[in-house]
């Protein structure tokens, strides 16, 4: 049966606990805080489908917890304690004349914050209109409508499904398309309806999948790599890069380089760096916490290292449909603390180029520096440590002077919500015998590989949108050491000059995302988002990976 919007989103009387927001400042501005409380739970009580519980109750409760500032779990616990199915949460800061604004709706039922505001006023006068949005955007997620008394208008407004990525495009009423399954799952998805307004939706007769391979997958990339004129399909295990080429519904091998047990594979990219008319293949390996990255080129119908044992984390970007090798010396603190630089081919070999104007501190994997305002102007796309998207002015400083409390000029933008997220992932603690022996077993931990992000102008309007998978686990992102990523989305972002509107993201892909492209892997000439995609059993251990491919169809 399909649904339609309205009957998507309709749902039982909602009941919702509003907290006092915490305040963090100098001065006494507590009326701020009974202001933003009364105000969120008379918007909220506007609606005759919203049950907001009373401020007597809630005030007993915080009593009970006796803290200031309150976690998670315990926003989780006053949840359950209180029955409700969602709380509305959050902190105020006023250093000076600026004040920050964070709120959050707690779905207790999926323990999980979907909705969020985070924002920085000039002046106590800016915070009820973020308030008022932030009203909205509660409204919107639980009924799909916005009343009168809030919004001013009966029109809706668009949902927000991405915290705090600005307005969202109006939703075209259309059916469901149901999502390929197999006995085994739902393998991927075709973008949500829901969630969709000029953009292209999938085209299902477009859908390819290949058979499932019993390994696990830890990159891919797209490129033609033997000259012949047709992209093959790259991939990596942790210690063998395999390229297939796709005839007819099958996936043909064309060539094998297999490592030794020991080595860990952690990234690989196609990109002719070194000028030569042919696409080289290029992996970053990590062994130890020592990098013996390499670089392969098909020859004579076999792959031919032409460069082994460099010393760099490498990642291919695209900066003014240009590709550009990056690189990172592994460091000493943490592993991705060093400058990041250009990687060059000069003198028979690949040499470290001019650094880039990227902030010390971040990963060359999860970033990429694009212009997303339809100018000439690129600016630093990133996810930090903690999958947060952040965009960044080119600078050499260091992002902890950035991320300074207060903001920054170059810190221009930061979501609320988490991307990227990763399975693949390398030992840091030992990076040589003399201190191997310094570092006890309790000192080894894993450092994750984020995914890539890509940017494209899917929408043709001059504008190069934010392509980025968002991986996810019933953990979530909580444990250090402990990741188990089983299901993700595709997002597009587009920028609007102040956040990112979102023009649509695929339903959910039972499967992580080990990693994607926008690109011709069927030769057809046109490209299509290709995913390197890891399944794991019922019981976690058992890993089978496969390749899925699919066409965005015209308007």
């Amino acid at each position: 049966m399909v649904l339609s919007i309205g009957q998507v989103w309709a749902k039982e009387l909602n009941t919702i606990a509003v907290l006092p927001f915490s305040v963090h400042s100098a001065d006494n501005i507590d009326y701020v805080k009974s202001g933003i409380w009364d105000m969120l739970i008379s918007r909220l009580s506007a609606s005759s489908e919203i049950n907001v519980t009373r401020k007597d109750a809630v005030k007993e409760m915080m009593k009970k917890t006796g803290k200031a500032e309150l976690t998670i779990a315990d926003v989780y616990g006053i949840g359950k304690t209180l029955d409700v199915d969602f709380v509305v949460w959050g902190s105020i800061t006023k250093i000076g004349n600026s004040v920050s604004l964070d709120g959050k709706l707690l779905d207790v039922a999926a323990y999980k914050s979907p909705v969020g505001v985070f924002e920085q006023c000039q002046g106590l006068d800016e915070v009820i209109p973020k308030i008022n949005e932030f009203a909205k955007k509660i409204n919107y997620h639980l009924l799909g409508t916005v009343p009168p008394s809030i919004s001013g208008t009966t029109a809706p407004v668009p949902p927000a499904a991405v915290p705090a990525l600005g307005p969202q495009r109006p939703v075209r009423d259309t059916k469901a398309v149901e999502a390929l399954r197999t006995p085994e799952g739902t393998y991927t998805a075709v973008i949500n309806p829901d969630f969709i307004q000029g953009a292209t939706p999938l085209n299902r007769e477009g859908f390819w999948m290949s058979r499932k391979y019993p390994l696990q997958f830890k990159g891919m990339d797209v490129g033609d790599v033997n000259n012949d004129g047709l992209n093959e399909i790259i991939t990596i295990t942790q210690t063998e890069v395999v390229v297939y080429q796709k005839k007819g519904k099958d996936l043909n091998v064309l060539g094998r380089h297999s490592g030794e047990s020991y080595d860990n594979y952690i990234s690989v990219d196609v990109a002719d760096i070194n000028g030569n008319g042919v696409k080289e293949i290029i992996v970053t390996n990590v062994i130890n916490a020592v990098l013996r990255s390499f670089v392969l080129e098909y020859q004579d119908k076999k792959l031919v290292a032409i460069a082994s044992n460099l010393p760099w984390f490498l990642r291919v970007i695209t900066t003014a449909d240009n590709p550009l090798l990056i690189g990172q010396t592994i460091g000493i603190e943490k592993p991705f603390q060093n400058p990041i630089y250009e990687i060059v081919w000069e003198n028979d070999g690949y040499e470290k180029g001019k650094r880039m104007l990227i902030p010390e501190e971040l990963s060359v994997y999860g970033l990429t520096v694009d212009s997303i305002d339809g100018t000439v102007h690129e600016r630093v796309i990133a996810l930090d440590e903690f999958d947060h998207l952040k965009i960044i002015e080119r600078t050499k400083k260091i992002l902890s002077k950035i991320e300074v409390f207060g903001g920054s000029d170059e810190l221009l933008w930061k979501s609320d919500e988490v991307f990227g997220g990763s399975n693949n992932h390398f030992e840091y603690g030992t990076q040589d015998a003399e201190r191997s022996a310094e570092w006890a077993d309790d000192k080894q931990t894993k450092t994750y590989v984020n995914v890539r992000i890509l940017t494209y102008d899917l929408n043709k309007n001059g504008k190069r949108e934010i392509v980025i998978v968002k991986n996810m686990a019933a953990s979530g992102r909580y444990f250090k050491n402990v990741r188990a990523f089983t299901k993700s989305e595709i997002y597009d972002l587009e920028w609007d000059g102040l956040g990112f509107v979102q023009n649509w993201k695929t339903r959910k892909i039972q499967g992580y995302v080990a990693d994607y492209q926008f690109k011709d892997y069927d030769n057809d000439g046109e490209n299509e988002i290709v995913l390197a995609v890891v399944l794991a059993s019922a019981g976690g251990l058992t890993k089978k990976s496969i390749v899925i491919a699919y066409d965005l169809a015209p308007h």
